[in-house]
């Protein structure tokens, strides 16, 4: 069980003056890395769980049953009502991602024994979470109100949205969304990501995750993200995914060769692309490059929900 965290107050990993937010402060990066050590030990941890719950079928109900206890126990504690700074707001809105989902995964499951119902406390612990995100992600004036940060704040609540049924943060969720994908150009990237120079081609992979998740929420539910902005959302797939083998029009667009995505020599780092799973299942092979990508089967991103390879063929994925 991993101990309840009742505030975070992080700061940005980057070097003082860096204005393209694109050079890590070492010691800025651990002291961040220390501070939200608990809230990437709880969504792994959730999503571990929640994923054997789905992959047995719903039989595996110890390990959905954990999924509501850590909820629970998180909820109870009052985990993460107090988060000072945006840096933390942002963290909030990634884990919170992950784990609306996790709850997704689980919400339906029979209870036994002669214990209460945890999940009205728990849904009412997720919604208020999501709506301080929105509430702070919708009062930014600056590129963090319209970049990655955007999307995931979006997913946050559009995930919570799917996993408790609140309307107003559906609400949220799309405008989030709309508002990031409306940054996407005619050649399909995104300028406030061009701008982070090296780091380019890593944040439009970190963006399009949130987007594409999202869409496949909003399409279960009869919506359509990928047709917005005369299919703006495609355009970034297609872009960020054929950036993956052919880095020079980043290079190029943002001044910067770009840093490697390989976690060995040759090996692509399959958690940036877990999102995919849900794209192919819709479109296909289309966009150029995923089938190397899909190569590194099972693709699986905690922040989205875990094993997106598992959840992709499923009933119970993005649902």
């Amino acid at each position: 069980m991993v101990t309840a965290l009742r505030s975070l107050a992080t700061g940005q990993p980057y070097r003082a003056g860096d204005r393209s937010y694109s050079q890590l402060d070492a010691a800025k990066a651990a002291d961040r890395a220390k501070a939200a050590a608990p809230v990437r030990a709880m969504t792994s941890a959730l999503a571990r769980q929640a994923n054997a719950f789905v992959s047995s079928g719903g039989r595996d109900a110890r390990s959905g049953a954990c999924v509501l206890m850590m909820l629970e126990t998180w909820a109870k504690a009052g985990a993460l009502r107090d988060v000072t700074t945006h840096d933390a707001q942002f963290i909030r809105a990634v884990a919170l991602s992950g784990w609306a989902m996790d709850f997704a995964q689980v919400r339906d499951i029979r209870l036994r024994g002669g214990a209460g119902d945890p999940r009205p406390i728990i849904v009412a612990w997720l919604t208020a979470q999501a709506r301080d995100t929105c509430h702070h992600f919708e009062n930014l004036r600056n590129a963090t109100g319209r970049n990655n940060q955007r999307a995931w704040a979006g997913l946050a609540a559009m995930a919570t949205a799917m996993a408790t049924g609140d309307r107003e943060l559906r609400r949220c969720g799309l405008t989030a969304t709309h508002v990031a994908l409306d940054e996407v150009t005619d050649q399909g990237f995104l300028p406030l990501e061009i701008a982070r120079k090296e780091r380019a081609r890593h944040y439009h992979l970190y963006a399009v995750a949130p987007l594409v998740v999202t869409a496949e929420i909003v399409a279960a539910n009869g919506g359509d993200l990928y047709g917005y902005k005369r299919g703006a959302l495609r355009r970034l797939v297609h872009f960020t995914v054929h950036s993956i083998d052919y880095p020079g029009l980043v290079d190029r667009l943002s001044g910067a060769a770009q840093e490697p995505i390989h976690r060995s020599p040759g090996r692509l780092k399959g958690q940036y692309f877990a999102w995919l799973e849900f794209y192919v299942r819709r479109f296909g092979l289309a966009t150029p490059g995923t089938e190397a990508v899909l190569s590194l089967r099972p693709l699986v991103n905690p922040e989205i929900g875990g094993d997106m390879t598992m959840l992709s063929r499923s009933n119970n994925g993005a649902h």
